[in-house]
């Protein structure tokens, strides 16, 4: 009997919450239901200059135009819209914007004024701030010969979709250039070359893969030097820290214009690392950059230099530390700046043996 009695009680407090439920549901339909128009459907935005598109599927064919706030709805468009097919794509451009981010709530309304529920969607505009910011693609160097010159680029910044050069030919007419951005070399023909020579370039920019403008970096100037002239080393005389005494391979070995010899650094135990070598040149000269040939064969040839310059041998400055390629080719090394000295000297560092001591076959210094 109890068991009856405790089924009636559910039964009843089921059916009072059945009917508290249906109360609460009258009140949302007491005039009918309410019909919405279609919402806006796989919103893309497009970020630009100053500007940005928006982009939707429209679905509903009832659909006849859309309202898009911004700023907090203080900023608005409306847009009519018509579906041509059964599913259509809607762009809308909306210019001009400030620069920074947004926040866009899109509503649509059908042909009766019904209106859909919102949708929302961020994105970015980009202004000057943006522009202020990108910075050219590096130039590692930009050798004039035989009429034409040839630049050699650092990397380029993930962003970075081309690089734009213009410079004056021979006929005095200006030429433009499209860089890829996978380019390591570039070269220009018929280069219109004279001591004060140079070329421009802007390197292109997309800030994002979606955006639906170009920006580009401020134009640089790029100086262009001419092939290195190595200096002539009669009269030069050279001095180290130690060299092999029993070979009797010496510091002049290195500036006798022969790369069969070589400055052959002392062998004695305990000896190591760093190893000096010191030139004078009897004259001051101006110098853009240091020629170095490896002693051959390649067994362990300098690695690591530093150079150092001085007007009197007694002060010295540095012009930097700088790594030899394993190569037997003569390597041209360009100091940042040129500058003019009458001594130098090379500071061995390292080499590729991991050894304490190694040899060089030839160091000079040229212009340009």
């Amino acid at each position: 009997m109890k068991r009856h009695l405790s089924y009636i009680v559910l039964l009843l407090v089921l059916l009072s919450a059945c009917s508290k439920m249906d109360d609460s549901y009258k009140q949302f339909i007491a005039n009918g239901e309410i019909p919405y128009a279609g919402a806006v459907d796989s919103v893309k935005v497009f970020p630009g200059k100053n500007r940005l598109q928006l982009s939707w599927l429209l679905t509903d064919p009832q659909v006849t135009r859309a309202k898009i706030y911004w700023n907090n709805k203080s900023d608005s468009l409306e847009v009519t819209t018509k579906r041509m097919y059964e599913v259509d794509t809607v762009n809308v451009i909306l210019s001009p914007l400030a620069e920074g981010p947004y926040t866009f709530d899109i509503y649509t309304f059908d042909d009766k004024g019904n209106k859909s529920i919102r949708v929302s969607t961020t994105g970015q505009v980009y202004g000057d701030r943006y522009i202020s910011s990108l910075l050219p693609r590096p130039v590692k160097s930009a050798i004039y010969a035989n009429g034409k010159v040839s630049i050699t680029w650092g990397s380029a910044d993930t962003r970075v979709t081309a690089t734009q050069i213009r410079y004056t030919n021979t006929g005095g007419s200006e030429q433009r250039v499209t860089v890829p951005v996978d380019s390591v070399t570039t070269t220009l023909s018929n280069f219109a070359f004279s001591p004060t020579a140079a070329f421009d370039y802007t390197t292109e920019y997309k800030p994002d893969t979606s955006a639906i403008d170009l920006f580009y970096s401020a134009y640089e100037t790029v100086a262009v030097k001419g092939p290195p002239k190595e200096y002539v080393k009669s009269g030069w005389t050279a001095t180290a820290t130690d060299f092999d005494e029993p070979s009797g391979r010496g510091p002049a070995f290195s500036i006798d214009d022969n790369p069969t010899t070589a400055w052959l650094m002392s062998k004695i135990s305990g000896v190591t690392y760093p190893h000096t070598i010191t030139v004078d040149m009897g004259a001051m000269n101006l110098v853009y950059g240091i020629t170095f040939i490896q002693r051959t064969p390649l067994d362990g040839p300098l690695k690591l230099v530093e150079i150092e310059m001085s007007n009197d041998k007694t002060t010295w400055e540095p012009l930097g530390a700088y790594t030899l390629a394993a190569v037997a080719d003569k390597q041209y090394i360009d100091l940042s700046n040129a500058v003019s000295f009458r001594y130098f000297r090379v500071i061995a560092r390292s080499d590729y043996k991991n050894g304490g001591t190694s040899a060089l076959a030839e160091v000079g210094v040229y212009k340009r």
